[in-house]
């Protein structure tokens, strides 16, 4: 019986340090959130956008790290940070496919591929 308990409170502590992770990484673009949202099953994978800018930070390898704007295609912003693998053209579209604060991939797309509600918020 005291197993049966000790695994009910288990799950219930994991349980609601998703549902508070949630709520700490919801505005965040740092690292620490990126990789919690990651691994919180609790946040879903979505798509946001945004308009290249100069990079924050370039490496010594030439890997270029962006925090800024993203929107999704509702509108809805948020603060992002993703890391390009060289210095990416400025004002050019990029669809960020994402899990909360962690970016799992971006590609390029066309300003006409950009739904109406997310160009109005990162022009």
């Amino acid at each position: 019986m005291k197993f049966i308990k000790g695994i009910l409170s288990l799950v219930v502590i994991m349980f609601l340090v998703c549902v508070g992770g949630v709520f700490f990484t919801k505005g965040s673009s740092n690292e620490a959130a990126a990789i919690f949202d990651q691994l919180n099953p609790l946040v879903q994978k979505g798509e946001v956008y945004v308009r290249t800018k100069a990079p924050d930070t370039v490496n010594e390898y030439g890997t270029a790290s962006y925090q800024q704007l993203a929107a999704d295609s509702n509108g809805k912003t948020r603060q992002i940070s993703f890391n390009g693998l060289s210095t990416l053209k400025e004002n050019r579209y990029l669809k960020l496919t994402n899990k909360g604060a962690h970016v799992e991939t971006y590609q390029e797309v066309n300003q006409a591929e950009v739904p109406a509600a997310a160009l109005e918020q990162i022009n």
